[in-house]
């Protein structure tokens, strides 16, 4: 491996593999130079260039020997299911489907059934012939349309 060895105002010195020392200038390179920097060495008759080679960092440790117990898990398992209940009774569900459904399916608790909600679906099933399901689900429109989506475009209900 090549290697920056010093910098003095427009020339880099970097050290071969050979053992031999090569000075390139400054404009040369594409990227910010550093002493230590890992690079490569392109020649033609005419041009130089220089790469620097970017070091694969490693898996972080699970316990960081410094004390600090860094334990973070990443999972998408929001994108594989329409929707998904909360450890605190809330349903996450997408909110472009949820509106879509309170505002052709409201009077009859379609929106509601989508978010798990059976025994209010049931109940706005039984009424809808009073229009009071009607109105519920319009305001219940109006609620979720204000409500903030995540990345993934899922509310909580």
């Amino acid at each position: 491996m090549s290697k920056i060895l010093s910098i003095d105002n427009d020339i880099i010195t970097i050290g071969m593999d050979g053992g031999t020392l090569k000075e390139v200038r400054a404009v040369d390179l594409n990227f910010v130079p550093h002493v230590n920097d890992e690079v490569e060495i392109f020649e033609t008759e005419t041009k130089t260039i220089v790469s620097k080679l970017e070091k694969e960092q490693p898996n972080p440790l699970p316990y960081s020997p410094n004390g600090i117990n860094i334990n973070v898990q990443n999972t998408q398992e929001m994108k594989n299911e329409q929707s998904s209940t909360l450890a605190n009774g809330t349903i996450a569900v997408n909110k472009v489907v949820y509106c879509l459904l309170a505002f052709f399916l409201g009077a009859v608790g379609g929106h509601k059934f989508y978010s798990h909600r059976i025994g209010a679906g049931v109940c706005y099933l039984l009424f809808c012939w009073t229009g009071i399901p009607a109105i519920i689900a319009l305001i219940e429109l109006i609620v979720a349309l204000c409500k903030k989506s995540d990345a993934n475009g899922m509310i909580l209900v």
